[in-house]
């Protein structure tokens, strides 16, 4: 029985230091468990720390490109609104010069209309009448000339042209 009870105190004994080696273990794995979730965690903050850098990175230049673009634009606004009054100024001088021209061409037709005044035959006197119907009308859409909108100006000047013309060629017919 001796040996029996050895055998049991070196079973209990084998046992104990079996539990101990055993616990030794566990709190061994429980620390590296803990080691690698603190480097799964140190890991994955890096990558979003590295992510989030580079959109910074990526927005700051697409930023200054856009600020780029956005100063060029500018500068383009400004070289157009340049031109534009440069236009303006042209467009001015041009229809100051088309009012002198007109102006001129209708002092033209008042004179001939009073050369063909000066004639007492019928058909001069109806000419004359008819004539400076058409010249009263045209002088009507001549002083409506300062308000015609730059959208209808080239419409205008042709109704014009037109008009002088036609009032023009039946006054020469009417000379003959």
């Amino acid at each position: 029985m001796s040996k029996l009870r050895s055998s049991w105190f070196l079973a209990g004994v084998l046992a104990l230091a079996a539990c101990t080696k055993h616990d030794e273990s566990a709190e061994t794995d429980k620390a590296a468990q803990k080691l690698r979730a603190a480097q799964a965690e140190v890991s994955a903050h890096s990558t979003a720390v590295a992510s989030n850098a580079q959109d910074i990175e990526q927005r700051k230049r697409d930023l200054a490109r856009e600020q780029q673009e956005l100063a060029d634009k500018q500068k383009l606004l400004e070289q157009q609104q340049s031109a534009l009054g440069s236009a303006k100024g042209t467009l001015q001088d041009a229809r100051v010069a088309y009012a002198a021209a007109i102006k001129e061409r209708f002092a033209k037709l008042d004179a001939a209309l009073a050369t063909l005044a000066t004639r007492t035959d019928a058909k001069s006197t109806d000419a004359t009448t008819g004539l400076r119907a058409r010249r009263d009308q045209l002088s009507t859409k001549l002083a409506a000339m300062t308000g015609t909108a730059d959208v209808g100006w080239e419409t205008y000047t042709k109704e014009i042209d037109t008009t002088f013309e036609a009032i023009e060629r039946d006054l020469h017919d009417a000379l003959k």
